[in-house]
């Protein structure tokens, strides 16, 4: 259960690394904050695809994690591996491997609950939220935005609050704080991120043949 529910939080995080904000009732204040997010949102799209590092802090009741990886973003595509799993998405499907159980979970990812396909990255700030603009701060040369985002609807969705440290300098995110309404806070932190990255033509399917003694648990 735990495992499972990991994984779904990592595609979470693999969908904020990249972009988000927040919002108020000022409309100066949501206009500020999606001119921002748009900037990052354009600089990405651009790309082939994207790489990013990133460290993942997961806290609630029941257990803390702390996982470093990185992750693969092409189109509607993704892989991202940790040190206790890798996940592959050829849009559709969704493959998690599990090390220490050496098992793969398959998916499909419509069906997955509390996920987000990282593809939706860069368009997810563009409905359902309101944003707030905290403030900003100088990071060595780079200026950072900071942006709280809320769900227009509360009871519909699963977040609670995003909180969004924006590095407009370098057009990314610098950090994401995700506090999810049943008490789950995720924070992912992105050390570094590279723009079209050379990407394996197999990177986004489940190769077999690299797998021969796990075990594969078909959900589908």
């Amino acid at each position: 259960m735990k495992n499972k529910f990991l994984s779904n939080i990592l595609i979470i995080i693999t969908t904020i690394a990249s972009l988000t904000c927040l919002g108020q009732e000022s409309i100066n204040d949501q206009q500020k904050c999606k001119d921002i997010l748009q900037k990052v949102s354009n600089s990405i799209q651009k790309n082939n695809a994207t790489k990013f590092s990133f460290k993942l802090e997961v806290n609630s009741e029941d257990f803390n994690e702390v996982q470093n990886g990185y992750a693969l973003i092409k189109q509607n595509k993704f892989f991202y591996k940790t040190e206790e799993r890798e996940v592959t998405s050829d849009g559709e499907n969704v493959w998690t491997y599990i090390l220490e159980d050496n098992e793969c979970y398959i998916d499909l990812i419509t069906d997955l609950e509390n996920t987000i396909n990282p593809s939706e990255i860069f368009s997810i700030w563009q409905n359902g939220f309101k944003f707030k603009y905290v403030n900003n701060k100088k990071l060595g040369t780079d200026l950072i935005h900071i942006i709280n985002m809320y769900p227009e609807n509360p009871k519909e969705s699963k977040y609670h609050t995003l909180i969004m440290e924006v590095n407009e300098s370098k057009k990314t995110i610098n950090q994401a704080s995700i506090k999810t309404k049943d008490g789950v806070t995720i924070k992912i932190y992105v050390s570094s991120l590279v723009n079209n990255p050379e990407i394996k033509q197999d990177q986004f399917i489940w190769n077999t043949a690299n797998y021969t003694d796990v075990d594969l648990i078909d959900n589908r």
